[in-house]
């Protein structure tokens, strides 16, 4: 048997045997590639077309020649055959030959209309050997147009037979809701999943003036502000919606508004930059989609400041594996820093974060470093080594409910531990100290908002030690972050078990984690130190209409399929959140989304260091209700919460 050829096992021909070439002979794999049935079907069709386009043009634009010259059919054959030759040429230089058939589409188009081209320059340049002037053949412009409207009719012609043959008449009647520039291409998609048991009987947009065109053979029916109207006249079954945040829509209403009607079934498809992000699975039609909660604008991004900033910095982020501290490092990652040094005490979650970063980045140099902010040693380890120019400290205690009966814990991270992390990013001379606060810091209620209100008194008060830049950056709820209300409702809900919520009038202000990272990040270039900005988080949203919004994209019914249950306010909660004491004001920045609070400092940084020491000093010894009197003296605006006082606590030794 011949080395070149092997046998295989599983490909049948005549008497349940066939020869095929071995692909890894080196002298055949040009000879194989080749022999592909779709490249030897175009360049059979590409021989047709040329002689085709040469006979059409001939009986066309006939030509005068004297009775001496060659016979007709012999001049049009050999003409045949050079145009041919030229057209197969021209395409392989131009790799056409590896386009696909199904998908024809205008840049394919543009490809071969450059190879009828070429064809015709070369026919031109033909025309004057004396040869092809015996052939007396038509202007190579005729023969170059007939062939650029035979090859891309040719080319096209399986999308032009099969696509009108999809199922498209026959399942469930669907519009499909998203912005006009998407429409082109989203209906061919659809009409292509397995299983497909759908009939888009029209398209609907938020431009009006849109309505009445057609794209892909889909006629655009509405708009989105007469989706109502729009789903009783086609008698809808199906919505399938694709809006992004930049579209001028209320998302949130919008989704409202279908889930309200009834027989209608809504399905959601991730926005394209859920999908560059790898954010979402395209398979998953149905999902819960914290985008369509807010309904506002998303947050602009100045790519070029950014890069400036962070650009070639040592950063290191305290709280690295939290759900901000993970979110920082990740828009950080971005814009090329020099490192990225990830502090944090749990070591799973340090694990995830660095491995998801270096998969995303893997030129960018992570330093994953497992410490604790209230020991002194791990800061000085990780600061010494490795000198960061920038820190984000967003590690502390957030749960509010929990540290109403551990205050004492939540002052030693919360408080002692931002200040120790401060302290040491002085000392190895940081240049910009960013602090993450929260909106419970204003007049709080809870021992979490006092500590946090505690800890931007602190740093703002240490802004300028050795030439150290702090900025305090406070914001509300993230919709996203572990543990936040909206994962727990949507656990319940995936569950179908019932949402509770402790009060029916209860507002936060809510916002993406990403959202806010990119806010925090901004509000660092804008910082020229000792300033407490404040984000426009919106208008505050009431977690009764969250918990029944997000039960209603899920395609459920509010207190028929999931109950709702009030079980009234936890400890240290309060029903509104505010995001400026009563003697502050704002001041506006450079940014439309980022204010600057007018803060006046009653302490100096060695009074707060004096109160503080005297605090550490009996922190041991001070029962629950004692440690929240001693903040009520740092911090006159809070007023403390004593029911969970009570509450029985392991005595520490």
């Amino acid at each position: 048997m011949n080395a070149d050829w092997t046998l295989t096992k599983n490909e049948r021909l005549g008497n349940g045997r066939r020869w095929v070439l071995n692909r890894n002979q080196p002298a055949l794999h040009f000879i194989s590639s080749l022999t592909h049935k779709r490249r030897l079907l175009f360049l059979f069709g590409d021989a047709f077309v040329a002689l085709l386009a040469t006979v059409v043009a001939n009986i066309i634009t006939p030509t005068n020649v004297p009775t001496s010259t060659i016979p007709a059919i012999q001049r049009v054959f050999l003409a045949g055959i050079a145009t041919t030759l030229l057209l197969v040429f021209t395409n392989i230089i131009l790799r056409n030959y590896s386009l696909a058939w199904v998908t024809f589409s205008l840049s394919d188009l543009r490809k071969l209309f450059l190879a009828s081209f070429l064809v015709v320059i070369c026919l031109s340049l033909l025309s004057n050997l004396p040869f092809w002037q015996k052939l007396a053949q038509p202007h190579p412009v005729v023969i170059g147009l007939f062939l650029f409207f035979f090859i891309t009719t040719f080319r096209g012609s399986r999308r032009l037979l099969l696509e009108p043959l999809y199922p498209c008449n026959t399942g469930k009647r669907t519009i499909v809701v998203l912005p006009a520039h998407y429409s082109y291409f989203l209906p061919n998609i659809l009409r292509q999943l397995n299983n497909y048991n759908y009939h888009i009987v029209g398209i609907v947009t938020p431009d009006p003036q849109q309505v009445g065109n057609h794209e892909h053979g889909v006629e655009i029916v509405g708009t989105t502000d007469e989706i109502e109207n729009v789903i009783e006249k086609y008698r809808i079954e199906v919505a399938i919606v694709m809006l992004e945040s930049s579209i001028p829509t209320n998302i949130g209403d919008f989704y409202a508004r279908l889930n309200r009607l009834e027989n209608v079934e809504v399905k959601t498809i991730p926005s394209l930059i859920d999908m560059l992000e790898n954010r979402c699975d395209l398979k998953m039609l149905e999902r819960l989609s914290l985008h369509e909660l807010t309904g506002r604008p998303p947050v602009a991004l100045n790519v070029t400041q950014m890069q400036e900033r962070f650009g070639g910095k040592s950063i290191l982020v305290t709280g690295a594996g939290g759900s901000i501290g993970s979110e920082l490092c990740r828009q950080i990652a971005r814009f090329s820093p020099k490192n990225i040094i990830l502090f944090e005490r749990d070591d799973t979650n340090l694990f995830y974060i660095e491995r998801e970063l270096k998969s995303l980045h893997p030129k960018l140099q992570i330093i994953p470093f497992l410490g604790d902010i209230t020991h002194a040693q791990d800061l000085a380890g990780v600061f010494s080594h490795h000198r960061p120019e920038i820190v984000f400290h967003a590690a502390a205690y957030k749960h509010v409910p929990v540290l109403e009966f551990h205050p004492d814990e939540a002052i030693r991270a919360n408080v002692f531990g931002t200040h120790l992390v401060a302290k040491t990013a002085a000392r190895y001379h940081t240049r910009c100290f960013v602090y993450i606060s929260t909106d419970k810091a204003v007049n709080p209620t809870s021992v979490m908002g006092a500590t946090k209100r505690l800890g931007e008194m602190l740093v703002t008060a240490m802004n300028g030690t050795n030439d150290m830049t702090v900025v305090v950056v406070r914001f509300g709820n993230v919709l996203d972050s572990r543990g936040s209300v909206s994962t727990i409702f949507r656990e319940a809900i995936l569950k179908r078990q019932p949402i509770t919520i402790t009060h029916p009038e209860m507002e936060r202000y809510l916002m993406l984690t990403s959202e806010a990272v990119v806010l925090v990040l901004q509000a660092a270039i804008l910082g020229k130190g000792g300033e407490v900005f404040v984000l426009d988080m919106g208008k505050p949203v009431r977690i009764l209409d969250l918990a029944r919004r997000m039960i209603e994209l899920a395609g459920l019914r509010p207190d028929v399929d999931i109950p709702i249950v009030t079980t009234g306010l936890r400890p240290g909660e309060k029903l509104f959140e505010e995001l400026l004491t009563a003697e502050e004001g704002t001041i506006a920045t450079n940014h439309a989304r980022i204010y600057r609070a007018r803060i006046s400092h009653k302490y100096t940084y060695r009074e707060i260091l004096d109160k503080l020491s005297e605090l550490e000093t009996k922190l041991n010894f001070l029962s629950p209700t004692e440690v929240k009197l001693a903040l009520t003296e740092l911090i006159p605006t809070y007023r403390p919460c004593f029911k969970s006082d009570n509450h029985p606590v392991p005595i520490k030794t």
